[in-house]
């Protein structure tokens, strides 16, 4: 009765696990954690588990954010190392370990990193549970055949799957660090899969992630703690080459690739990657024995292992500092109510809103600033903003001059002073005030623009009565003309024409270019179609002439 009604809670959890809603998948999430494992994991199958995976699988491919993406995996991993029994243990593994290879063709290259952390978290969990266990041969076989039968090495070798135990072999030693050391017995159980890989494994990306990941390390650490070791020089406890290194130099590694080498079960392809393991491990052996330096062999010390630091909450350590400053700021807040300095605080709160306002005004005067000179357009507007252009064109934007009423004054004067010396007569100039202009007058505004040009009309102001009833109509393709530079330039630099305006657009002060008349195309008359009785008077052929004589000399 209890393993039924176990499978039908694990069947309806599945399906909160695989919704759409995130809510729902958070709450299912926090029911099979706290509620449902503790208490229905021994009664559940492995079908159970596998459906579970199903759902958890759907939970973890939905889940955004890199924050709570680290917090889910953790919480997941810990359901391994919060086991009650090796035995649970072992099925939540395998279930996931299965469930993860059979989809692993299915997860695309973004949702890949997402999984590869997962991956990390329950190796790392699965050591963490061997540790608490103080590593105990039976358990420690049952866990490592769990990670060889399903990832590493598994019964139905499926090619899709292979990646798994790619990133098992990648990861191993990196996520086993933090548990050692450990025995060299209890290593040599933990290295059993990769052993075997290099006896039985026929797949050569496989075999080539083993050495590289797991044994060439444990060569590379073991000949710099050597080399340490020989120059006297002490090696930091707890490091990776003091852990990796011991267990290069005393495993006795030459030894067991010699018997892997030597074994009839053995690839042949694999022989050669075995052989060379062995020869550099030689070298490796015979180094300490001529060293004369004594290692102390590895052992666990059983002591507490650092955990993976969880996210809580989706919150990373960074943004837990921050709020444990916020936390303290407000303490120091009440401290000082409550020590009878409250007039402090408030002066500081009346300061923090003067400046405030301060600010706001500022903003609001200046806003009405830039309106103002907005809306004094006119002539005025358009000037100073093509003399703005031009300065930004010269590169000259920041140095501009501003033409005040004072700066115009000082000029005149020097102007009438040059004058006076060059004896010319100097006429009072009085401008005139630029009056706003109606932007709905698009005529009156293209008079002024073509006023504006190079010439004598430009300069004279029009006057406010006139309108001109004359409208030109201006257009690209018949007013503008090729006028060449000259003299001409060279035929290496490569120029466009230059164009200049003619006829109606033609401003007093511009020479005009030379003008090219092109003839007018003569429309060609369509030819009218001919009657039917006209075609039949045409005169016979040949041909036909031919049978009419015949026709005559026969009669």
């Amino acid at each position: 009765m209890a393993a039924a009604a176990a499978s039908a809670e694990a069947a309806a959890i599945t399906r909160r696990l695989a919704s759409c809603n995130a809510g729902a998948r958070e709450r299912a999430v926090r029911h099979l954690l706290a509620d449902f494992l503790p208490a229905s994991a021994p009664h559940l199958s492995a079908t159970d588990l596998l459906k579970l995976w199903k759902g958890l699988f759907f939970c973890f491919w939905h889940a955004d954010k890199p924050l709570y993406q680290a917090d889910l995996a953790s919480r997941l991993a810990a359901a391994v190392s919060a086991a009650a029994t090796p035995a649970v243990a072992a099925d939540f593994l395998a279930a996931y370990l299965a469930t993860i290879r059979r989809e692993w063709s299915a997860i695309d290259v973004h949702r890949l990193d997402k999984f590869y952390l997962l991956n990390r978290r329950f190796l790392h969990h699965a050591f963490l549970f061997l540790g608490a266990r103080s590593f105990a041969p039976d358990v420690t076989a049952q866990i490592v055949s769990v990670i060889s039968e399903k990832a590493v090495l598994p019964e139905a070798d499926n090619a899709t799957g292979r990646g798994l135990g790619y990133h098992v072999a990648d990861v191993f030693l990196d996520e086993i660090l933090p548990v050692l050391p450990v025995s060299l017995k209890s290593m040599e159980l933990l290295l059993a899969p990769f052993f075997t890989v290099l006896e039985k494994s026929t797949d050569r990306v496989l075999v080539s992630k083993v050495r590289s990941s797991l044994f060439e390390r444990f060569l590379e650490s073991g000949s710099q703690l050597l080399e340490m070791t020989r120059k006297g020089e002490e090696m930091e406890k707890g490091s990776v080459e003091e852990k990796l290194g011991k267990v290069g130099l005393l495993f006795g590694f030459s030894k067991r690739f010699l018997d892997i080498g030597a074994s009839a079960k053995t690839v042949q392809g694999n022989r050669k990657v075995v052989f060379g393991l062995r020869d550099a491990f030689v070298k490796l052996e015979k180094g300490l024995e001529l060293s004369g330096v004594k290692i102390s062999e590895p052992e666990f010390q059983g002591t507490q292992v650092p955990m993976v630091a969880v996210v809580e909450n989706g919150m990373d350590l960074d943004e837990a500092k921050v709020e444990k400053k916020r936390k303290k700021k407000k303490a120091k807040k009440a401290a000082l109510v409550e020590g009878g300095e409250e007039e402090e605080v408030k002066a500081l709160k009346q300061e923090k809103k003067v400046k405030k306002d301060k600010n706001k005004k500022e903003k609001k005067e200046k806003k009405k600033k830039n309106k103002v000179e907005d809306s004094d357009g006119g002539d005025s507007s358009e000037q100073s903003i093509d003399a703005t252009s031009e300065d930004q064109q010269m590169g000259d934007a920041t140095d501009a001059i501003t033409f005040d009423e004072a700066l115009m004054s000082n000029l005149q004067k020097q102007f009438e002073k040059a004058a006076a010396e060059a004896g010319m007569p100097v006429t009072p100039v009085t401008a005139k005030v630029a009056k706003k202009r109606k932007r709905s007058k698009s005529s009156d505004r293209s008079s002024e623009v073509s006023g504006g040009g190079v010439g004598s009309q430009g300069n004279v102001p029009a006057q406010d009565g006139d309108k001109s009833g004359k409208k030109v109509r201006f257009s690209m393709k018949s007013n503008l003309v090729w006028n060449p530079p000259t003299p001409l330039p060279p035929q290496c630099l490569r120029l466009p024409p230059s164009a200049t305006p003619r006829g109606s657009a033609l401003k007093s002060g511009v020479r005009p270019g030379p003008i090219k008349e092109s003839s007018t195309p003569v429309k060609k008359a369509k030819a009218k179609a001919k009657s039917a009785k006209k075609l039949l008077k045409k005169s016979p052929s040949s041909a036909v002439k031919r049978l009419r004589k015949l026709q005559t000399f026969s009669a």
